[in-house]
């Protein structure tokens, strides 16, 4: 996934998560456009593994978190910021959504 939300799913298959680790860690050039990657379920749907510290974002839709990559990457705060604090912004982001859903 990009800053901006946007993603690409790799559809080669897997016998472990490992194996789709590892793979990611070897993708090239990709990072650089991509550099944020998730295990998704076989539908691609949800996310089942994340890297350490955005584990937060395990059983939730690609597509929800998406739209918080880019709500975030539209943020006049996050121009020009590096991957390490995009990711404390986007886990601030989310607690934040996800109080303003929380009944009083």
């Amino acid at each position: 996934m990009s800053f901006d939300g946007d993603f690409q799913r790799e559809r080669p298959s897997f016998e472990t998560e490992q194996d789709a680790w590892e793979y990611a860690n070897d993708i090239g050039s990709k990072w650089y456009f991509y550099p944020f990657y998730f295990l998704v379920s076989e539908s691609g749907l949800t996310i089942v593994d994340a890297p350490e510290l955005l584990e937060w974002t395990v059983g939730k839709r690609v597509s929800t978190i998406a739209r918080i990559f880019k709500s975030c990457s539209e943020l006049e705060e996050a121009k020009g910021m590096g991957v390490d604090p995009f990711v404390f912004l986007l886990e601030v982001e989310w607690e934040n959504l996800y109080r303003a859903k929380q009944p009083s």
